[in-house]
């Protein structure tokens, strides 16, 4: 199948920080709480993060739960994220960024509730596979390389 390129286009909706965040022909709204100076009108940025990565669990999940013979009943992922409000906050109001800050989580938990009529170890080794073969974990433990290009008005 080879690269696959995708893309998200990323406009605002209105308000503050109210964006809508447009793949194909699919779009969410994101935003921030109204405690940051957003509306609340959708999840923030690192709430979207974290919904991707269970999201993308899920499906690796599904796509193979029958190849390891997990008589798979219930499946529910919860993703936590624990990020530094104060550490963030000074290096944006401070105009330049403290490497000895972690702005972004620096701890990503997830918890697995599996409903399904199978031995601990065989559930443990199905989900130590996913875990391994989840496209938006490798991403993020294994960080790609990041380009920006400023191109100015878009019609």
């Amino acid at each position: 199948m080879g690269i696959k390129t995708l893309k998200s286009e990323i406009k605002t909706a209105g308000g503050n920080y109210k964006m809508q965040c447009t793949a194909g022909n699919n779009s969410i709204i994101l935003d921030e709480p109204e405690e940051l100076g957003g509306s609340n009108g959708g999840m923030n940025p690192g709430e979207a993060l974290l919904s991707a990565l269970g999201g993308c669990k899920y499906i690796i999940a599904k796509m193979f739960y029958q190849k390891f013979n997990i008589n798979l009943i219930g499946l529910c992922i919860d993703v936590e994220g624990e990020i530094d409000m104060d550490a963030l906050m000074n290096t944006v109001e401070k105009k330049n960024r403290n490497k000895d800050l972690k702005i972004g989580f620096s701890k990503i938990t997830t918890k697995w509730f599996i409903d399904a009529n199978n031995t601990k170890e065989e559930i443990g080794e199905f989900v130590e596979f996913v875990e391994a073969h989840c496209p938006m974990k490798d991403t993020i433990e294994d960080k790609p390389d990041f380009s920006v290009e400023v191109l100015g008005k878009k019609h």
